[in-house]
């Protein structure tokens, strides 16, 4: 009678030194933007040393994009477990709007992030990401490419207004702007 392998537990080890990890990048960016995104730094706010970072992300764009696709992933797995099912398009700015305000610091290292895509192209399909993300949640109005570029481009810069201006994103506007760039383009 063939037997399982017994795991010895290295692979549940490593997945949860590459969380770690992940989270800690986030963190460092958090405190001291992209620009502060080293092994060594990443290792020290993870409690690992500085070659365990090194041996999961080889190069530190490895471990910017590996950031950037998890965030990317985890703000899609939120938004599905907390939008009702046929949700609506007030209810999709109410939990868009909810998210970044209620981590509003994550939110602005996301975003540093993202936009380093423009300089570094190894993150370029982990932006991508981001706005597969918005077309899966506009898929229930429109499925329209123009549509949902036109509505990714006005909720990116209404999220990036907002973190400039260092105050909360009202619901009411997204939800208005989203009404204008789905309907608008129906008429």
């Amino acid at each position: 009678m063939p037997t399982e392998p017994v795991a010895d537990g290295r692979r549940a080890r490593g997945e949860e030194t590459r969380r770690r990890l992940l989270d800690a990048t986030v963190r460092v960016i958090e405190r001291d933007g992209v620009a502060g995104v080293t092994h060594r730094a990443v290792a020290a706010e993870a409690g690992v040393p500085k070659s365990v970072a090194s041996y999961h992300y080889p190069a530190v764009d490895d471990l910017l994009t590996a950031a950037l696709r998890d965030s990317s992933d985890a703000y899609a797995r939120d938004l599905a477990a907390l939008l009702p099912e046929g949700y609506g398009l007030g209810d999709l700015a109410a939990h868009l709007t909810a998210c970044q305000e209620e981590n509003r610091s994550r939110a602005l290292a996301e975003y540093e992030l993202y936009l380093q895509a423009a300089r570094r192209p190894a993150l370029r399909p982990a932006a991508a990401r981001w706005t597969a993300v918005l077309a899966e949640l506009a898929a229930p109005f429109t499925t329209d490419p123009a549509i949902v570029a036109t509505l990714t481009a006005t909720l990116d810069g209404l999220f990036l207004q907002a973190l400039l201006r260092d105050e909360p994103v009202d619901a009411g506007r997204v939800e208005a702007a989203m009404r204008v760039v789905i309907e608008g383009a129906a008429r």
